[in-house]
């Protein structure tokens, strides 16, 4: 028993360290490799489509920076609400006056980000689309340094490069945005192998003739849809010069919520996709590497702690378990004393956002179980 427990112990360790430190390493060699883009001596018709709920704080200023653009191109701006209770709509209305290229469609009852994207992209004629959020704000440049790799007509989905705004008193929005920096990292890296596994949704181009519908209930539509173009054999890229402005929430609770409704979008798509792991090649390596075995962590990690539970027997094991079962119990010593007194330990929150992501993963996949099929959002999860 021993021995099994000692097997099931590094092979787990072992699948956890690859996905969270040999493969960003491997990717960030990649990403220092990157291709120069050339600018663009074509400017394709752009539809830029965004489903916005309650955002009267940011929607101005997201269509604003959306039309203050040095893309020469013919642009348009395709808003759709979800039965706002604020006054997105109302500003929306008074900014159409003054934008004759911004499209808008109200939903009355709650429909959801997903099917919301389905039927303004179903409207959509522009041969690009760039997919959107409300808390987004592009620079003038972005929208030309986004299109520019389409270039190329292998290329099927351009991933836009971030710059988060965060409070800087502000320790979870920090957290956030370290671990936000690293995702976008390995991004840049996958783009170099023409092939990133899920886009960061708040920025994002594809072809409109890529553009497959969302099914029913799906959570994360950004994953969904850069992996539909993947399977149908176009490359996905990124394109650190088209960057902008993201707000980064710093509310623990919020980002939990958030982390949990994706988790449980996570393993839809793990469902979905799950063929693509077996396909040959640099796609099955990167998706394995970067989201598979970060969406099985939780199991991986209880199985580890099993493991070496059975070999304790021997000295080396009995101090692996004690210093795992150390790691939880500190997690929890700075959630629940350290972090409510304003002591901040940089360790202890980096082990704190590690196991609450995962303790997140785990109840996405009970929602999954249970049947929650909510496809609505909040701006507050």
């Amino acid at each position: 028993m021993p021995e099994v427990g000692a097997w099931m112990f590094w092979l787990s360790t072992g699948l956890v360290f690859h996905s969270y430190v040999v493969f960003p390493a491997h990717m960030r060699l990649l990403r220092k490799k990157k291709k120069v883009t050339e600018p663009s001596t074509l400017f394709p018709d752009v539809d830029i489509v965004l489903a916005a709920w309650n955002e009267e704080a940011v929607i101005a200023q997201k269509i604003r920076s959306s039309f203050a653009t040095s893309y020469s191109g013919k642009l348009r701006v395709l808003v759709g609400t979800d039965a706002c209770t604020d006054r997105t709509d109302e500003i929306i209305l008074e900014l159409q006056k003054e934008f004759p290229n911004l499209v808008y469609r109200k939903f009355d009852k709650r429909t959801g980000k997903p099917e919301i994207l389905n039927q303004l992209i179903g409207h959509a004629t522009a041969e690009l689309l760039v997919l959107t959020d409300a808390d987004a704000f592009f620079y003038p440049e972005t929208l030309s340094a986004l299109v520019a790799p389409f270039a190329n007509p292998a290329v099927g989905g351009v991933q836009a490069d971030v710059e988060l705004l965060t409070e800087s008193s502000n320790e979870v929005a920090h957290q956030e945005a370290r671990y936000t920096y690293r995702e976008m990292e390995i991004k840049a890296g996958e783009g170099q192998m023409g092939c990133i596994i899920g886009a960061y949704g708040a920025a994002y181009a594809i072809r409109r003739a890529l553009y497959r519908p969302i099914p029913p209930g799906f959570n994360v539509d950004d994953f969904f849809i850069f992996m539909e173009v993947l399977r149908q054999g176009y490359q996905t890229v990124y394109a650190s010069e088209a960057r902008y402005q993201l707000l980064l929430s710093g509310d623990a609770e919020v980002q939990f919520r958030r982390k949990r409704r994706i988790g449980k979008g996570n393993y839809q798509n793990l469902f979905y996709f799950g063929r693509l792991l077996f396909w040959p090649g640099r796609l099955a390596y990167a998706f394995w590497s970067h989201k598979a075995l970060r969406w099985l962590t939780p199991v991986l990690l209880v199985t580890a702690f099993s493991g070496a539970w059975l070999a304790a027997v021997e000295p080396m094991y009995a101090l692996i378990t004690a210093t795992m079962l150390s790691f939880g119990a500190a997690a929890l010593l700075d959630h629940w004393l350290l972090a409510p007194m304003g002591l901040k330990v940089k360790g202890l929150r980096f082990m704190r956002h590690f196991l609450s992501m995962n303790l997140a993963l785990l109840l996405g996949f009970y929602d999954l179980m249970r049947g929650d099929n909510r496809g609505h959002w909040s701006n507050k999860a």
